[in-house]
């Protein structure tokens, strides 16, 4: 059992606590830490967690096993690195941090502490997904050519949250929605090594992009493309395009399949649950079991580091409006 710590109690911390505590034999959350305690106290009262005044006061605490990090964007890498020296496994919210260097010193510190380091992509671990990847790598979609996606929503800007500038939040909705559809994509279809964006604010009243979309080259020769609104109606799509024909991810629990004969088919799964919910549960284990001696936590670091480049050179890459490179 891992005895972890959740800094940063506020939706998204209660969320992946609620996924996995009272629930898991792998890992239970025994602290937290976040920046208005007066909001967690009940909850952490009510789930068993010992809330605590900062985050040294778990990195010294040796019946602490490990931190997630659900906690600004801005903060990741000095908090992944400071509990990495004190022997800390670290399970870090996306995204991994803004830039690559940052992403790189993370993943260094972690290495020489030998500790484990993961990454929240719970859609990683969803059957539709998982089903995917399966069939592209049994070359079921023949060559693969293209994958295009769309992930918008309303993120409800709303002045005096964190995400509300430009340092959280670069590229509009891509910290929150569009950097999932990136991790897919890298999943399925490997490293991206060049992006061409544009992003922009068509509707919301603060100084935040609402309009993504950009361009992609793989390192396979495979294009792509996505589209994140900040401000719209949900959307979730991704699909993968092959010369075989083409696989679609519609939702959280459906997979689409069309062959060369055209017809198209859904892929039934037996979910027993909700799929965020699950998937959510499925990545903190998956952690807890890669921390205590178990298999590699499935996103890798070298996948950590391409996701946190690609996500800077789309802010790069709409700043100046030219191709920018992943080296």
């Amino acid at each position: 059992m891992l005895n972890a710590a959740i800094i940063g109690v506020g939706r998204w911390g209660q969320l992946l606590v609620d996924s996995v505590q009272g629930k898991s034999d792998l890992i239970r959350f025994t602290a937290g830490v976040t920046r208005t305690r007066a909001k967690a106290e009940d909850y952490c009262a009510r789930t068993g967690i010992d809330l605590r005044d900062k985050l040294e006061d778990v990195l010294s605490d040796p019946d602490i096993d490990a931190v997630v990090l659900a906690t600004p964007h801005t903060e990741h890498e000095h908090e992944i690195i400071a509990a990495a020296k004190a022997g800390k496994h670290v399970f870090t919210e996306k995204p991994f941090t803004l830039d690559r260097p940052s992403a790189e010193a993370a993943v260094a510190a972690c290495a020489a502490a030998g500790v484990t380091v993961a990454l929240g992509h719970n859609r990683r671990f969803m059957a539709n997904v998982i089903e995917l990847k399966r069939r592209i790598e049994a070359g079921e979609l023949g060559t693969l050519m293209h994958v295009e996606s769309n992930f918008s929503s309303d993120l409800g800007f709303a002045a005096g949250k964190w995400r509300d500038s430009r340092a959280e939040s670069p590229a509009g909705g891509m910290t929150s929605l569009g950097i999932h559809a990136l991790d897919t994509m890298i999943n399925l279809c490997g490293p991206i090594t060049e992006v061409d964006a544009r992003s922009l604010r068509r509707a919301i009243e603060i100084d935040i992009d609402d309009t993504t979309v950009m361009l992609f080259s793989f390192a396979n020769g495979m294009t792509g493309y996505l589209g994140c609104m900040a401000a719209t109606a949900r959307i979730w799509s991704l699909r993968v395009i092959g010369s075989k024909g083409w696989a679609e991810i519609p939702d959280n629990e459906t997979l689409r399949i069309c062959g060369m004969d055209g017809v198209v088919r859904d892929v039934p799964f037996d979910i027993k649950g909700d799929p965020g919910t699950l998937s959510l549960a499925a990545e903190l284990e998956a952690f807890a079991a890669a921390a205590t001696g178990g298999p590699a936590y499935p996103i890798t670091p070298a996948e950590m580091i391409n996701a946190t480049a690609a996500l800077a050179a789309i802010s790069e890459s709409a700043t100046s409006g030219q191709r920018v490179a992943i080296t």
